[in-house]
């Protein structure tokens, strides 16, 4: 039976993976010309809070309320990135409309539109939304990003569950 890492090294993979995952996508946008869409920065930046919430994770002394709280927070995260880039994964099978704009970036929305505003234009979608573009294995990297938060928050139910057992 194979035995499963330790509290800080599933932390420690899980950040790992997610420089990894990062690091990809800013080699994508600045040397293959690949531009994010609003849905893509807002997916960066839950894996940035992911990783951050990792990094504590890793860090924090063996106590239980503490571990309790990063792993239902990373949880958390975890499944709101699974909303986003589920969103974007089903804006990107819907059929292409010739009438789609390509939307305003995503620093504009915030500044030009009040918070809930912005956040429901976001979350309709652009037509850079429903574009694949890149490719790996046959899966965009919205199917890509959506694994990765299905798996980070397979490691978040795994540390919650040890985390109740302490």
């Amino acid at each position: 039976m194979m035995k499963i890492p330790s509290e800080r090294l599933m932390y420690f993979i899980s950040l790992v993976i997610i420089a990894l995952l990062l690091s990809a996508t800013f080699y994508l946008e600045k040397y293959d010309g690949f531009i994010p869409c609003p849905l893509c920065i807002l997916q960066r930046i839950t894996f940035g809070i992911l990783g951050v919430l990792f990094f504590v994770g890793m860090l924090l002394p063996n106590i239980k309320l503490a571990r309790l709280l990063i792993s239902i927070l990373a949880g958390l995260f975890s499944l709101f990135g699974i909303y986003l880039s589920g969103r974007q994964v089903w804006l990107q099978h819907l059929p292409a409309d010739p009438n789609a704009d390509c939307g305003v970036s995503l620093q504009y929305l915030i500044k030009a539109l009040p918070f809930d505003q912005a956040i429901a234009r976001i979350m309709q979608g652009t037509a850079e939304c429903s574009q694949t573009g890149w490719e790996f294995l046959h899966l965009s990297l919205a199917d890509w990003s959506l694994l990765c938060f299905i798996v980070f928050f397979g490691v978040c139910l795994l540390q919650l569950s040890r985390a109740l057992r302490q």
